[in-house]
Protein backbone atom coordinates (compact mmCIF):
# COMPACT_ATOMS: atom_id res chain seq x y z
CA UNK A 1 0.00 0.00 0.00
CA UNK A 2 1.44 3.58 -1.00
CA UNK A 3 1.60 5.95 2.09
CA UNK A 4 0.43 9.43 1.44
CA UNK A 5 3.11 11.92 3.00
CA UNK A 6 1.48 14.92 4.81
CA UNK A 7 1.67 17.21 2.34
CA UNK A 8 0.19 15.16 -0.53
CA UNK A 9 -2.71 14.76 1.88
CA UNK A 10 -2.60 18.28 2.59
CA UNK A 11 -2.88 18.73 -1.74
CA UNK A 12 -5.54 16.52 -1.78
CA UNK A 13 -7.71 17.74 0.69
CA UNK A 14 -7.88 21.32 -0.99
CA UNK A 15 -8.59 19.92 -4.21
CA UNK A 16 -11.78 17.94 -2.86
CA UNK A 17 -12.40 21.26 -0.88
CA UNK A 18 -12.01 23.03 -4.26
CA UNK A 19 -14.16 20.73 -6.49
CA UNK A 20 -16.64 20.90 -3.60
CA UNK A 21 -17.68 24.54 -4.00
CA UNK A 22 -17.27 24.40 -7.92
CA UNK A 23 -19.79 21.87 -7.26
CA UNK A 24 -21.98 24.12 -5.37
CA UNK A 25 -21.25 27.16 -8.10
CA UNK A 26 -22.32 25.10 -10.39
CA UNK A 27 -25.76 24.07 -8.57
CA UNK A 28 -26.51 27.45 -7.47
CA UNK A 29 -25.57 28.98 -11.25
CA UNK A 30 -27.84 26.31 -12.53
CA UNK A 31 -31.15 27.65 -10.08
CA UNK A 32 -30.22 31.02 -10.35
CA UNK A 33 -33.03 32.07 -12.44
CA UNK A 34 -35.33 29.78 -10.75
CA UNK A 35 -34.32 31.11 -7.13
CA UNK A 36 -34.86 34.77 -8.33
CA UNK A 37 -38.24 34.32 -10.16
CA UNK A 38 -39.70 32.46 -6.42
CA UNK A 39 -38.42 35.09 -4.64
CA UNK A 40 -40.22 37.93 -7.28
CA UNK A 41 -43.15 35.62 -7.66
CA UNK A 42 -43.31 35.62 -3.23
CA UNK A 43 -42.80 39.40 -3.16
CA UNK A 44 -45.71 40.64 -6.00
CA UNK A 45 -47.81 38.12 -4.22
CA UNK A 46 -47.18 39.62 -0.52
CA UNK A 47 -47.47 43.01 -2.43
CA UNK A 48 -50.85 42.08 -4.12
CA UNK A 49 -52.65 40.59 -1.00
CA UNK A 50 -51.68 43.57 0.64
CA UNK A 51 -52.84 46.05 -1.75
CA UNK A 52 -56.14 44.20 -1.96
CA UNK A 53 -56.06 44.03 1.99
CA UNK A 54 -54.50 47.10 2.65
CA UNK A 55 -55.49 48.08 6.32
CA UNK A 56 -53.76 44.70 7.40
CA UNK A 57 -50.59 45.63 5.84
CA UNK A 58 -47.10 46.17 7.51
CA UNK A 59 -46.26 49.75 7.93
CA UNK A 60 -42.84 49.89 6.21
CA UNK A 61 -44.84 48.71 2.65
CA UNK A 62 -46.11 52.30 2.65
CA UNK A 63 -49.71 51.13 1.64
CA UNK A 64 -51.48 52.46 4.97
CA UNK A 65 -50.11 55.80 6.26
CA UNK A 66 -51.86 58.27 8.46
CA UNK A 67 -52.88 61.87 6.94
CA UNK A 68 -52.05 65.29 8.68
CA UNK A 69 -55.14 64.91 10.70
CA UNK A 70 -53.74 61.75 11.86
CA UNK A 71 -56.44 59.77 10.36
CA UNK A 72 -55.76 56.56 8.69
CA UNK A 73 -55.78 55.78 5.12
CA UNK A 74 -54.69 53.86 2.25
CA UNK A 75 -53.31 54.37 -1.40
CA UNK A 76 -55.72 53.19 -4.00
CA UNK A 77 -54.99 51.46 -7.29
CA UNK A 78 -54.55 54.76 -9.02
CA UNK A 79 -52.22 56.03 -6.53
CA UNK A 80 -50.56 53.02 -7.36
CA UNK A 81 -50.67 53.28 -11.08
CA UNK A 82 -49.42 56.89 -10.81
CA UNK A 83 -46.11 56.28 -9.25
CA UNK A 84 -45.34 53.13 -11.33
CA UNK A 85 -46.91 54.28 -14.99
CA UNK A 86 -43.91 56.53 -15.76
CA UNK A 87 -41.01 53.79 -14.33
CA UNK A 88 -42.83 51.06 -15.86
CA UNK A 89 -43.29 53.02 -18.92
CA UNK A 90 -39.53 53.76 -19.11
CA UNK A 91 -38.72 50.42 -18.84
CA UNK A 92 -40.99 49.15 -21.71
CA UNK A 93 -40.06 51.74 -23.98
CA UNK A 94 -36.43 50.52 -23.30
CA UNK A 95 -37.08 46.74 -23.70
CA UNK A 96 -38.24 47.63 -27.13
CA UNK A 97 -35.39 50.18 -28.03
CA UNK A 98 -33.07 47.00 -27.02
CA UNK A 99 -35.17 44.59 -28.78
CA UNK A 100 -35.18 46.20 -31.88
CA UNK A 101 -31.31 47.09 -31.46
CA UNK A 102 -30.37 43.61 -30.96
CA UNK A 103 -32.78 42.70 -33.86
CA UNK A 104 -31.21 45.17 -36.08
CA UNK A 105 -27.93 43.73 -35.11
CA UNK A 106 -28.54 39.88 -35.69
CA UNK A 107 -30.22 40.92 -38.84
CA UNK A 108 -26.68 42.75 -40.11
CA UNK A 109 -24.59 40.01 -38.74
CA UNK A 110 -26.77 37.76 -40.42
CA UNK A 111 -26.55 38.92 -43.75
CA UNK A 112 -22.83 40.03 -43.59
CA UNK A 113 -22.30 36.18 -43.19
CA UNK A 114 -24.08 35.29 -45.77
CA UNK A 115 -22.20 37.56 -48.20
CA UNK A 116 -19.10 36.30 -46.55
CA UNK A 117 -19.99 32.19 -47.47
CA UNK A 118 -21.20 33.43 -51.13
CA UNK A 119 -17.95 35.35 -51.75
CA UNK A 120 -15.57 32.68 -50.41
CA UNK A 121 -17.53 30.15 -52.47
CA UNK A 122 -17.93 32.28 -55.60
CA UNK A 123 -13.75 32.87 -55.45
CA UNK A 124 -13.41 29.18 -54.99
CA UNK A 125 -15.56 28.13 -58.42
CA UNK A 126 -13.80 31.07 -59.96
CA UNK A 127 -10.33 29.58 -59.37
CA UNK A 128 -11.44 26.06 -60.34
CA UNK A 129 -12.69 27.12 -64.10
CA UNK A 130 -9.42 29.27 -63.99
CA UNK A 131 -6.50 26.99 -62.70
CA UNK A 132 -7.82 23.58 -62.83
CA UNK A 133 -9.71 23.22 -65.75
CA UNK A 134 -13.33 23.08 -64.40
CA UNK A 135 -15.22 23.50 -67.73
CA UNK A 136 -13.40 20.49 -69.11
CA UNK A 137 -15.49 17.92 -69.05
CA UNK A 138 -12.16 15.35 -69.60
CA UNK A 139 -10.28 16.97 -67.02
CA UNK A 140 -9.49 17.04 -63.44
CA UNK A 141 -11.84 15.17 -61.69
CA UNK A 142 -10.33 16.09 -58.62
CA UNK A 143 -11.30 19.92 -59.08
CA UNK A 144 -15.16 18.58 -59.58
CA UNK A 145 -15.22 16.68 -56.33
CA UNK A 146 -14.23 20.10 -54.68
CA UNK A 147 -16.51 21.81 -56.65
CA UNK A 148 -19.56 20.32 -56.12
CA UNK A 149 -18.86 19.99 -52.34
CA UNK A 150 -18.17 23.63 -52.05
CA UNK A 151 -21.24 23.64 -53.84
CA UNK A 152 -23.58 21.69 -52.12
CA UNK A 153 -22.35 23.33 -48.50
CA UNK A 154 -22.80 26.64 -49.55
CA UNK A 155 -26.49 26.78 -50.77
CA UNK A 156 -26.67 24.22 -47.43
CA UNK A 157 -25.48 28.13 -44.81
CA UNK A 158 -26.90 30.40 -47.81
CA UNK A 159 -31.01 31.52 -48.03
CA UNK A 160 -33.43 32.71 -50.81
CA UNK A 161 -31.81 34.99 -53.13
CA UNK A 162 -28.20 33.86 -52.37
CA UNK A 163 -29.06 30.62 -53.34
CA UNK A 164 -30.91 32.38 -56.85
CA UNK A 165 -27.30 33.63 -56.65
CA UNK A 166 -25.54 30.71 -56.84
CA UNK A 167 -28.00 29.33 -59.26
CA UNK A 168 -27.45 31.70 -61.79
CA UNK A 169 -23.53 31.62 -61.06
CA UNK A 170 -23.55 28.07 -61.97
CA UNK A 171 -25.45 28.33 -64.66
CA UNK A 172 -23.67 31.51 -66.43
CA UNK A 173 -20.88 28.98 -67.68
CA UNK A 174 -22.66 26.17 -68.57
CA UNK A 175 -21.19 24.26 -65.47
CA UNK A 176 -25.12 22.52 -64.76
CA UNK A 177 -23.84 19.22 -65.89
CA UNK A 178 -22.81 16.02 -64.48
CA UNK A 179 -19.76 15.79 -66.18
CA UNK A 180 -18.66 19.42 -65.01
CA UNK A 181 -20.22 19.99 -61.51
CA UNK A 182 -22.84 17.59 -60.79
CA UNK A 183 -25.14 19.42 -57.76
CA UNK A 184 -27.50 15.84 -57.26
CA UNK A 185 -29.23 16.16 -54.04
CA UNK A 186 -28.27 19.99 -53.24
CA UNK A 187 -30.82 22.15 -51.42
CA UNK A 188 -32.33 24.98 -53.12
CA UNK A 189 -35.12 24.69 -50.64
CA UNK A 190 -37.07 28.15 -50.72
CA UNK A 191 -34.72 29.55 -53.53
CA UNK A 192 -35.77 33.30 -54.50
CA UNK A 193 -35.31 33.22 -58.87
CA UNK A 194 -37.73 35.28 -60.22
CA UNK A 195 -37.16 36.08 -63.61
CA UNK A 196 -34.12 33.88 -64.05
CA UNK A 197 -33.37 32.38 -67.02
CA UNK A 198 -32.47 28.74 -67.14
CA UNK A 199 -33.04 27.62 -70.46
CA UNK A 200 -31.45 24.29 -72.23
CA UNK A 201 -29.89 23.09 -68.94
CA UNK A 202 -30.32 19.55 -67.18
CA UNK A 203 -30.73 19.23 -63.14
CA UNK A 204 -31.37 16.26 -61.62
CA UNK A 205 -32.80 15.44 -57.91
CA UNK A 206 -32.41 18.65 -56.38
CA UNK A 207 -34.52 20.04 -53.81
CA UNK A 208 -36.21 23.02 -54.72
CA UNK A 209 -39.43 22.49 -52.91
CA UNK A 210 -41.35 26.41 -51.15
CA UNK A 211 -39.08 28.42 -54.15
CA UNK A 212 -40.43 31.23 -56.34
CA UNK A 213 -39.90 30.68 -59.53
CA UNK A 214 -42.45 33.12 -60.92
CA UNK A 215 -41.97 34.91 -64.53
CA UNK A 216 -39.11 32.40 -65.19
CA UNK A 217 -37.62 31.06 -68.34
CA UNK A 218 -37.00 27.24 -68.23
CA UNK A 219 -37.51 26.91 -71.95
CA UNK A 220 -35.95 23.16 -72.82
CA UNK A 221 -34.69 22.45 -69.66
CA UNK A 222 -34.59 19.15 -68.10
CA UNK A 223 -35.99 18.83 -64.46
CA UNK A 224 -35.89 15.06 -63.57
CA UNK A 225 -36.98 13.84 -60.35
CA UNK A 226 -36.49 16.85 -58.97
CA UNK A 227 -38.85 18.82 -55.78
CA UNK A 228 -41.03 21.57 -56.52
CA UNK A 229 -43.65 20.86 -54.15
CA UNK A 230 -45.36 24.35 -52.92
CA UNK A 231 -43.09 26.07 -55.57
CA UNK A 232 -44.38 29.14 -57.49
CA UNK A 233 -44.17 28.97 -61.42
CA UNK A 234 -46.83 31.78 -61.89
CA UNK A 235 -46.06 33.42 -65.34
CA UNK A 236 -42.83 31.24 -66.49
CA UNK A 237 -42.20 30.59 -69.45
CA UNK A 238 -42.02 26.79 -70.32
CA UNK A 239 -41.72 25.76 -73.56
CA UNK A 240 -40.30 22.08 -73.91
CA UNK A 241 -39.51 21.63 -70.62
CA UNK A 242 -39.18 18.14 -68.97
CA UNK A 243 -40.18 17.74 -65.38
CA UNK A 244 -41.39 13.95 -65.71
CA UNK A 245 -41.08 11.75 -62.02
CA UNK A 246 -41.17 15.31 -60.46
CA UNK A 247 -42.69 16.72 -57.22
CA UNK A 248 -45.08 19.28 -57.98
CA UNK A 249 -47.69 19.06 -55.69
CA UNK A 250 -49.55 21.90 -54.30
CA UNK A 251 -47.73 23.89 -57.02
CA UNK A 252 -48.81 27.17 -58.67
CA UNK A 253 -48.14 26.34 -62.64
CA UNK A 254 -51.00 28.96 -63.45
CA UNK A 255 -51.20 31.39 -66.34
CA UNK A 256 -48.80 29.32 -68.54
CA UNK A 257 -48.80 27.40 -72.06
CA UNK A 258 -48.03 23.89 -70.46
CA UNK A 259 -48.78 22.45 -73.48
CA UNK A 260 -45.46 20.91 -74.29
CA UNK A 261 -43.84 20.34 -70.93
CA UNK A 262 -43.88 16.59 -70.20
CA UNK A 263 -44.95 15.78 -67.36
CA UNK A 264 -44.46 11.65 -67.50
CA UNK A 265 -44.78 10.21 -63.82
CA UNK A 266 -45.19 13.46 -62.18
CA UNK A 267 -46.62 14.44 -58.38
CA UNK A 268 -49.36 17.29 -59.27
CA UNK A 269 -51.80 16.67 -56.37
CA UNK A 270 -53.49 20.27 -55.06
CA UNK A 271 -51.19 22.02 -57.79
CA UNK A 272 -53.02 24.84 -59.32
CA UNK A 273 -52.93 24.90 -63.10
CA UNK A 274 -55.84 28.28 -62.88
CA UNK A 275 -55.68 30.24 -66.72
CA UNK A 276 -53.09 27.97 -67.53
CA UNK A 277 -53.53 25.42 -71.35
CA UNK A 278 -52.70 21.76 -71.17
CA UNK A 279 -53.00 19.12 -73.37
CA UNK A 280 -55.90 16.11 -72.09
CA UNK A 281 -53.04 13.64 -72.87
CA UNK A 282 -50.85 15.56 -70.84
CA UNK A 283 -53.24 15.58 -67.95
CA UNK A 284 -53.80 11.50 -68.51
CA UNK A 285 -49.47 11.24 -68.34
CA UNK A 286 -49.33 12.07 -64.79
CA UNK A 287 -49.02 9.90 -61.74
CA UNK A 288 -50.53 11.54 -59.39
CA UNK A 289 -53.68 14.55 -59.64
CA UNK A 290 -55.66 14.65 -56.66
CA UNK A 291 -57.25 17.61 -56.12
CA UNK A 292 -55.58 19.33 -59.10
CA UNK A 293 -57.04 22.75 -59.87
CA UNK A 294 -58.39 23.78 -63.02
CA UNK A 295 -60.01 26.64 -62.62
CA UNK A 296 -60.51 28.05 -66.48
CA UNK A 297 -57.40 26.05 -67.88
CA UNK A 298 -58.25 25.24 -71.40
CA UNK A 299 -57.57 21.74 -72.08
CA UNK A 300 -56.77 20.90 -75.58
Amino acid sequence: MVKLTHSQTYRNDKLDEAGGINKLAVIFMRYFKIIIIVIISVLSSLLIYNAIFPYGSPNWMGIKFYNDKNQLEVRKLWDWLDLLIVPLSLIFLGWIYQAYEKSKTDKKEKENQQNEILDSYFRTISELINNSNLLDKTKNNESKIIARTRTIVAVENLEGERKGQVLQFLYEPNLIDDEKLNILGANFREVQVSGIVLRNTTIKGVHFCNSDFENTFLDGSNFISCNFSNTNFNGSSMENTNLEYSDLSYCKLTNIDLTRVNFEGANLNHADLSNSKITQSQLNSIFKKDKIKLYKTEKL
